[in-house]
C-alpha cells in the first residue's frame, strides 16, 4: 500500500549560504576572532576561580560564589555573541535606533544617580532585582554607534566646525552624568574614544588639537579641586611613601608581580589573593595572573588581546562601507582602551582607577556587553571582501540599499 504522505526533504541550508557567500566574494564570519574571544573568556573563568575562591569562602561561605555567577553569564554571553553576529549591522543604521539608544542610555545614567547603589563612595551600579549593571559600560558602544551613524550620513561635512561641535555635544550629557557618579576613568576612556572616532571620521586636526588642549586643562582643574584625585596622583608618583594607606592596593599589586617572576608560583599558589590584595577578582585580577603564571602568562594573555584587536582592525579595514568600518574600528578601540587602562593601573603605569579587564574580571553585565559588541564585530566580518582592502561605495550607495529602504 502506497503512502500519500510526501517525504520531507532536508536541505543543507548552511552549506548553501556558505557557497552563496563565497560566490559573492565574501569570506563569512571571522571564526578566528570568535574562538579567540571564547578562549580568553574561558581562561578568565579558570583564573577567576583561582583568584576568588578564598575570598568567596571567607567572606560569603561559598568559594564558588564569583565563579558560578560568571560561568552563567559566560554561557549566555557566547549565545548572545553568536546570535548578534547573525543580525545585519545595517539594522543599527536607522535614525530611530540611534535615538532610542542615545536617550535610553542617558535615562539609565540618570536613574543610576537617583536610585543606584553606592559602592565605595561611588554610585555606578543600577540594580533590577538581583541583576546589577553599570550603565556606563553601555556608553562606550552607544557613542560608537551614534557617532558612526552621524559620520556616515554627513561625511561630506566632517571637515566643518559645525559637525565637529555636534559630535562633541553628543557625548557631553553622558560624560557629565558619568563624572557625577563619579567615574573619572570611564570619562577618560569615553573622551579618548570620542577623539578616535572624530579622527577616523575626518575631523580637522586643528579642531581636535584645540579641544584636546581644553580637555587637558579641564582634567587638570578637576584633579586639583578634588583632594582624593590629587591623592591618587601622588600615590601613583610615589607609591612607597604610604604603603599601608593610599598606596596599599597598588603596592600589593606590585608585590604580586614581583612574586610571580618569569614563570610564576604556579596555578592556585598566589599569596596575594589571601585577602592581601583588594579587588583581586575584579580590577586587579591581572596581578594574580602575574603571580601565578608569571611574566610568560601575562605576555600570552596580552598577545591574545592583541590578536583580537588585530582581527578587529582587519575587519574594519575590509568592511564594505563607511558605517561598517567605523563601528568595527570603534568597538575594537573601546576594547583596546579598556585593556590598556587596566594594565596601566595594575602595573602602576598610570594612576589608580577602577576599570575591569574585559572577559577576565568578575562582572556579568560587563561580560555581556563585550560579548554583544564582539557579535556586532563578527557580523561586520561576514560582509568582508575576500583579500581586499576597503572600497567604500559611492555617496549614493552609503549605507547599503537595505538600510536606506527601511
Amino acid at each position: 500500500m502506497e503512502s500519500n504522505v510526501t517525504p520531507i526533504k532536508f536541505r543543507n541550508t548552511a552549506g548553501k549560504r556558505r557557497r552563496e557567500t563565497l560566490a559573492e566574494g565574501k569570506q563569512g564570519m571571522d571564526f578566528l576572532l570568535f574562538f579567540a574571544v571564547c578562549a580568553v573568556a574561558l581562561f578568565g573563568i579558570v583564573m577567576l576561580y583561582s583568584a576568588s575562591y578564598y575570598k568567596g569562602l571567607s567572606e560569603y561561605g561559598n568559594g564558588m560564589k564569583f565563579v558560578r555567577s560568571q560561568a552563567i553569564y559566560l554561557g549566555i554571553g557566547i549565545v548572545v555573541m553568536f546570535a548578534v553576529s547573525h543580525l545585519d549591522y545595517h539594522f543599527y543604521h536607522r535614525r530611530w535606533i540611534v535615538i532610542v539608544a542615545y536617550l535610553g542610555v542617558l535615562a539609565l545614567l540618570a536613574l543610576t544617580l537617583l536610585i543606584g547603589r553606592e559602592v565605595l563612595g561611588a554610585k555606578r551600579w543600577l540594580y533590577i532585582g538581583s541583576f546589577g549593571m553599570q550603565p556606563s559600560e553601555l556608553v562606550k558602544f552607544m557613542i560608537v554607534f551614534c557617532m558612526s551613524y552621524y559620520i556616515s550620513t554627513h561625511h561630506k561635512e566632517m571637515g566643518s566646525l559645525k559637525s565637529f561641535l555636534v559630535l562633541i555635544g553628543m557625548t557631553l550629557p553622558h560624560i557629565a552624568l558619568i563624572f557625577l557618579q563619579p567615574n573619572m576613568s570611564m570619562v577618560i576612556i569615553i573622551v579618548a574614544l570620542t577623539a578616535v572616532m572624530l579622527f577616523l571620521g575626518g575631523a580637522r586636526m586643528k579642531h581636535l588639537l584645540s579641544v584636546a588642549g581644553m580637555g587637558a586643562v579641564g582634567i587638570g582643574a578637576l584633579i586639583l579641586v578634588a583632594p582624593y584625585r590629587l591623592s591618587r596622583i601622588w600615590a601613583w608618583w610615589n607609591p612607597w611613601e604610604d604603603t599601608s594607606g593610599r598606596s596599599y592596593q597598588v603596592v600589593q599589586s606590585m608585590y604580586a608581580f614581583a612574586n610571580g617572576g618569569f614563570i610564576g608560583q604556579g596555578f592556585n599558589n598566589s599569596r596575594q589573593k589571601l585577602l592581601f590584595l583588594p579587588e583581586m577578582e575584579n580590577d586587579y585580577i591581572l596581578a594574580i595572573i602575574a603571580e601565578e603564571l608569571g611574566f610568560i602568562g601575562v605576555v600570552v594573555l596580552l598577545a591574545a588581546f592583541a590578536f583580537i584587536i588585530y582581527r578587529g582592525i582587519r575587519i574594519a579595514l575590509s568592511a564594505p562601507d563607511r558605517f561598517g568600518s567605523l563601528i568595527a574600528f570603534g568597538i575594537t578601540c573601546a576594547l583596546a582602551l579598556q585593556v590598556l587602562v587596566n594594565v596601566g593601573v595594575v602595573t602602576n603605569s598610570i594612576p589608580s582607577t577602577g576599570q575591569s579587564l574585559p572577559f577576565i574580571s568578575s562582572g556579568g553585565s560587563s561580560l555581556l556587553v563585550f560579548f554583544g559588541a564582539m557579535g556586532i564585530l563578527l557580523n561586520v566580518s561576514r560582509s568582508m571582501k575576500v583579500s581586499k582592502l576597503p572600497s567604500f561605495k559611492s555617496d549614493g550607495e552609503e549605507p547599503s540599499a537595505r538600510a536606506q529602504a527601511k
